[in-house]
């Protein structure tokens, strides 16, 4: 007899704003997928707020936290996956301006719910940084355990909407 067996991993907006496709960021490294595939988010500009924060998109460790504070990688524990949080395109130019980091590494997150970093708008702005954020699954991860990404939603989304899902390929498996 067989069955098919399936995993599937939700992942979270880690802010508000709007879903756009990977192949439309304007860093190339991004939308020719070379890091991997994913999505993007473009914050939404709150009038109101001179922060904004960013939360975990999935459950895992955090296995990179760059100086910087505008880059995070996350591993999902049972899958090792690989999720990469990139805050914004040319940020590493402001050597960590602006970002103040609410996590190091090796702490557990949790998906929805963990505070990565908080963003300084204001200096975002003065510096004229685009705050694009690319959401991206290594393609070492993603090909390594049989992972497809599927974006659920595109368009206006609030911090916390889950907007792509992994699925694992079905495998057959025989039991005995």
């Amino acid at each position: 007899m067989f069955f098919l067996k399936k995993k599937r991993i939700e992942v979270y907006a880690p802010i508000s704003g709007e879903v756009i496709s990977i192949e439309k960021v304007e860093d190339p490294v991004f939308s020719n997928k070379m890091l991997g595939d994913g999505f993007a988010i473009i914050p939404k500009k709150g009038k109101e707020t001179k922060e904004a924060t960013f939360i975990a998109p999935i459950s895992g460790v955090l296995t990179t936290i760059l100086d910087t504070g505008h880059a995070y990688g996350i591993t999902e524990k049972s899958t090792k996956v690989e999720c990469l949080i990139h805050i914004g395109m040319d940020t590493v130019e402001l050597n960590g301006n602006g970002f103040s980091a609410k996590v190091h590494k090796e702490d557990k997150v949790v998906a929805n719910d963990t505070p990565l970093v908080a963003v300084n708008l204001d200096t975002m702005k003065k510096n004229n940084k685009d705050l694009t954020t690319p959401v991206i699954f290594t393609k070492e991860t993603i090909a390594e355990q049989g992972y497809k990404i599927n974006i659920l939603k595109f368009g206006q989304v609030k911090a916390g909407d889950v907007v792509a899902e992994l699925v694992k390929a079905p495998e057959r498996a025989e039991i005995s």
